[in-house]
This record gives C-alpha cells, structure tokens and sequence, in this order.
C-alpha cells in the first residue's frame, strides 16, 4: 500500500499540470452541458411553474385549500370545488398524451366538468373503455373525489374534438363516485 501511495505522490509531482488541465477541462465540458440542458428546457419543455404569478393569483389560504391532502370540515364543499378549478385551470392548457390536451376545470349546477381537446376522430375512441379506464384510476378516498361526492355532483370528463369541435361527455356519476 505504500508503494502505492508513493508512486500516486510522484505521479501528481510529475504531471500536475496536466491533471489540472484535464479537471478544468471536464468542468468546463460539465457547466456546457448543463447550460444547454437548461435553454433546452427553457425553449422546448413546458414552462416551469412561475412561483410569483401563482402567489398573485392565489392566496396562501387557497393554495393551503387547493392542496390539502385530508377533508378540512372548515371549508366547504362548495368553496373547495371552485377553489380546486381555478387552480386546476391556472396550470392549463397541459399535454396529457399524443392525442389528449387538458384544456382546464369548472364548477357547474350539477357537475365538477374537466375539459379536454383531442386531436383524434371520435369514431376511434372507445367511450366504454375510456369510462372503465377513467374509474379504475379514481381514487375513492382522494379529497377531490370526497367533496365532489358529497356535493352531490357528477364528475364529468368533456373531450372536444380539435378538428370539429363535436364533443362527448363521459359522466361519472354521484353514485359511481362513492362506489369508486
């Protein structure tokens, strides 16, 4: 082991230029790379969440509403529904899939609408599949899924088509959502 440590003290005496040349090198080559990832990211990714416009659009007790994991008996229903959709919306339009673009939320009378605009002809869609794919993935004890329940709303899924503008509802009702 000795040896070794004195042949790696003679080899850094030797050439401790060209080590130095090689780490600055590799830094160099390190810092290019990560500016390039970054206007990469910047022009051709979505934009990150702008932290300052999100805090002029909401307050923190919205955002406290819009983002809480558990029921919070002191906000109502109602208040957390519209709460919920604006903060939904202020993050559309979000690319989903190939084909799907979530266009944003509303509070209506008797729903809780998500709209969506697709780039794909109807015909081809499955509406069936797409119900049971939709209620497979809800989670019944998800707050959003709790207070749209208890609101007595249906959740309602709306795709647009791109191309004609027709569009067709998938409806999970008040009674799916507390059997989900």
């Amino acid at each position: 082991m000795k040896r070794v440590l004195l042949h790696s003290k003679r080899v850094i005496g030797n050439h401790w230029f060209i080590i130095c040349i090689a780490g600055a090198v590799s830094f160099v080559f390190g810092i290019g790379l990560f500016l390039i990832f970054l206007v990469y990211s910047l022009c051709f990714k979505d934009d990150p969440v702008d932290v300052n416009d999100l805090m002029n659009t909401f307050t923190e007790k919205e955002l406290n509403i819009a983002l809480a994991e558990t029921v919070d008996e002191n906000v109502s229903d109602e208040e957390y529904l519209q709460i919920l959709a604006r903060y939904q919306s202020y993050f559309c339009p979000r690319k989903i899939d190939k084909i799907t673009k979530w266009e944003g939320s509303a509070v209506n009378n008797d729903s809780y609408t998500m709209y969506y605009e697709v780039s794909k002809c109807f015909e081809t869609i499955n509406h069936e599949k797409l119900k049971e794919s939709i209620l497979s993935q809800l989670n019944k004890y998800s707050v959003q899924t709790i207070r749209v329940a208890r609101s007595h709303r249906n959740l309602v899924f709306r795709y647009t088509s791109s191309k004609s503008g027709e569009y067709f509802d998938i409806v999970v009702n008040n009674q799916e959502l507390m059997a989900a």
